[in-house]
């Protein structure tokens, strides 16, 4: 089992849940993962819970904290300084959604915004360093970006990650810009949403494009 090794900047470093079921996605996740889900009990917690594989973290789930929220999932991107990355996405063009805030003793996250309107996490690691195990069965495995605006995107990874780009074919024809993380193995990818589709693509809406978990 492949171990993540800890608090590597500007790559995928955690994954959580925010659900407005809490108790239902824990047990899903768990039939489908096999991952064993613990609650913390500390109440500054708020219910959170960690996904274990073989005793080791991969993500987490918990309870959304606005009622209008949707069930989502977040990529977290490992961050020395969580203030500094938060104040470079503002210079870069981006929205700080959730200013730098403290996670008791565990590290310091924030929520940002890119110009397309897409939100990425950011993880300052402490005691909790992320996740132990990545791109092995049943944990994280790929994250990209759909987007309308993923031209816009693309500057605003690159100067606030250092982000490189890569294009590769996808099956039936359709590219996919794969932006290789700086210095690191895991990788986010990004594509432009079909523009004459009404309804509301996740990634231009503000919320996570996709997290993909490895299953064997």
């Amino acid at each position: 089992m492949a171990e993540a090794k800890t608090a590597v900047a500007n790559k995928p470093i955690w994954v959580d849940l925010s659900s407005q079921d809490a108790a239902g996605s824990r047990d899903f996740y768990s039939k489908l993962f096999g991952w064993k889900v613990d609650v913390n009990p500390d109440p500054q917690y708020g219910g959170y819970a960690m996904a274990k594989i073989g005793g080791k973290d991969v993500a987490g789930i918990g309870p959304h904290q606005m009622p209008e929220a949707p069930s989502a999932w977040t990529v977290y991107i490992g961050t020395p300084d969580a203030a500094d990355t938060a104040k470079k996405a503002k210079a870069a063009g981006g929205n700080v959604i959730v200013e730098p805030m403290q996670v008791g003793p565990q590290g310091v996250m924030a929520i940002i915004q890119d110009p397309s309107g897409a939100m990425i996490g950011v993880w300052q690691p402490k005691q909790m360093a992320g996740s132990q195990v990545m791109g092995e069965a049943n944990s994280y495995g790929w994250a990209e970006l759909n987007s309308r605006g993923v031209d816009k995107a693309k500057p605003f990874y690159k100067k606030l990650f250092g982000w490189g780009e890569k294009k590769s074919e996808m099956a039936e024809g359709a590219e996919l810009l794969a932006r290789l993380l700086h210095r690191a193995r895991r990788r986010e990818g990004a594509r432009e949403g079909n523009p004459a589709r009404r309804e509301v693509d996740p990634g231009a809406a503000g919320l996570p494009g996709r997290e993909i978990f490895n299953r064997r």
